[in-house]
């Protein structure tokens, strides 16, 4: 059966479409990372924990934790914030002295400072994910592995649930854990901030300052 020239050159393109939404960030070869250098731990870490440091081959700061008795689970952790400034590698010492709970509890406890500050999704779940794979890589594969988002992490973390999970493929996290979650989109999830400020400087009147000009309301 012969086909007409438009059927002829729309099938290769509807298969090339076709292949191209089959991919996902999770079926990509990731290029080989350095491994962690051990490090003196951060305070608040659990006594006996072993400590390791690194920068990823997207220059992202994280930091890793085992416990001394690790109970062979592992929990990926994504920060909140976002901040705007250059990301600083002692951001992942707050981090762990905030949740040292995790580690105190026997989980090995694996962070990513992200290569880039504000509000940038997609590569901060790629960040994320890939302190996952270092971590396999240079640690060990644990039983099973949590990935847990904190405030606008919660973001990061359900972001990097969805990128890396699909039709045909197993998800590398076994549970997401999102806390105080910041996931209701880029803009609604601030939009709020910027209501309660309005309200406030309504109602108290102090809108503009005395030493500033006048400006609409929404102008913050």
């Amino acid at each position: 059966m012969t086909f007409p020239t438009w059927q002829r050159v729309a099938l290769p393109l509807l298969l090339a479409a076709l292949a191209g939404c089959a991919q996902n960030p999770g079926t990509s070869a990731a290029p080989p990372e350095a491994a962690p250098q051990a490090a003196a731990c951060p305070k608040g870490t659990p006594d006996g924990a072993r400590c390791l440091r690194g920068q990823d081959s997207a220059n992202a700061h994280y930091l890793i934790v085992i416990p001394a008795q690790w109970n062979k689970m592992l929990v990926v952790h994504a920060h909140g914030g976002p901040t705007l400034g250059e990301p600083k590698a002692s951001r992942a010492d707050e981090d762990i002295e905030r949740w040292a709970i995790t580690v105190r509890a026997g989980y090995a406890w694996a962070g990513s400072v992200f290569r880039q500050g504000g509000v940038a999704v997609r590569s901060a779940a790629e960040d994320t994910e890939r302190v996952r794979r270092i971590f396999v890589q240079h640690v060990g594969q644990p039983t099973r592995t949590l990935l847990h988002g904190q405030s606008w992490g919660a973001n990061v973390a359900a972001k990097a649930a969805e990128m890396y999970a699909g039709p045909g493929m197993r998800s590398p996290y076994d549970a997401v854990l999102l806390s105080s979650g910041v996931v209701a989109g880029g803009t609604r999830s601030y939009d709020f901030r910027l209501d309660l400020r309005v309200v406030y400087q309504y109602l108290c009147n102090n809108h503009p300052r005395s030493d500033e000009p006048p400006y609409p309301l929404w102008m913050g």
